[in-house]
């Protein structure tokens, strides 16, 4: 259960449910900066349902401004996810393109200028696509970056996932590889955009690994809704980025026991376990004393 933030300075809070009388607090800080060796993927829904939200089917002539909302939205994610990757580039690709949506069309890797002058009217050398299909958008950026020592791959799409147990069959995969230190990192973001999103599906993604030998070994998938999202910086509430700050951090419970405590380095992704029903945990942290609720 995520739970609202007391801080601008957090990330996503989850209380995991009771075991044993206790409860797993995962808390992330947020962070703005370069991460050595991450490479960033953007993935645009092309299928065919999405052409009103491009106003594709207006002939450009007669548009008004405002009337394709996708433009602003990819322009200003791209822009911003460039502030985060190691070489300050993104790849953005349009998936879900051309026959049964099993194709992709890239836009070439681009700078914060160019994300920001990029034209976003939807797939140009393909077609719009017949279907949604995620893997062959997953698989060619797992090809891309196949080197790359950090992979952050974001989805936008408006729709439902025709291929969805083809991608929990691969991340399950991949997370084992994570894992077993055979693959580096990753974490997959998918954000669902628009009244016809399948909201099962993209909570289905979010928590697939939950009962499974995976389970709180490895966190491949983030679930967001657009509608939900009131800032760009929400949509790396989830992500790891292995970054610690420095300083000391001590977490307390309602009670006034120490449940945490962090000298000289407090990673960014924090996580602790407090007695069941705990209603809040104080955190002093920085120089700030932070009242945070877990219900």
């Amino acid at each position: 259960m995520s739970v609202e933030k007391a801080s601008p300075l957090f990330g996503d809070i989850t209380v995991y449910p009771p075991d044993a009388g206790q409860q797993r607090v995962e808390m992330y800080l947020r962070l703005q900066q370069r991460v050595e060796g991450m490479q960033i993927g953007i993935a645009i829904d092309g299928s065919a349902s999405m052409m009103e939200s491009f106003a594709a089917n207006i002939p450009k002539m007669l548009r008004r401004a405002g009337d394709n909302g996708m433009e602003p939205v990819v322009q200003r994610l791209c822009s911003y996810a460039c502030g985060f990757s190691s070489d300050g580039t993104v790849l953005p690709i349009y998936w879900a393109v051309g026959p049964g949506g099993k194709e992709i069309e890239s836009l070439g890797r681009l700078d914060a200028d160019k994300s920001e002058a990029l034209p976003v009217d939807g797939p140009v050398k393909k077609a719009w696509g017949t279907g949604t299909l995620l893997l062959p958008p997953l698989e060619y950026f797992l090809q891309e970056y196949k080197s790359a020592p950090w992979m952050v791959l974001l989805f936008i799409t408006d729709g439902v996932i025709g291929d969805l147990d083809a991608v929990v069959a691969k991340s399950l995969s991949i997370g084992q590889e994570i894992v077993e230190g055979t693959r580096e990192k990753c974490k997959f973001i998918i954000v669902g955009y628009g009244p016809e999103v399948d909201e099962a599906q993209i909570e289905r993604l979010d928590n697939m690994f939950n009962n499974t030998p995976l389970q709180d070994q490895v966190d491949l998938w983030d679930g967001k809704l657009a509608s939900e999202m009131n800032e760009l910086q929400e949509i790396w509430d989830e992500v790891d980025f292995g970054i610690s700050i420095p300083g000391n951090a001590k977490i307390t419970d309602d009670n006034g026991r120490e449940v945490m405590s962090y000298f000289d380095r407090i990673p960014q992704r924090m996580e602790f376990r407090v007695p069941m029903g705990t209603k809040s945990v104080t955190v002093d942290i920085v120089g700030q004393t932070i009242v945070q609720p877990l219900q």
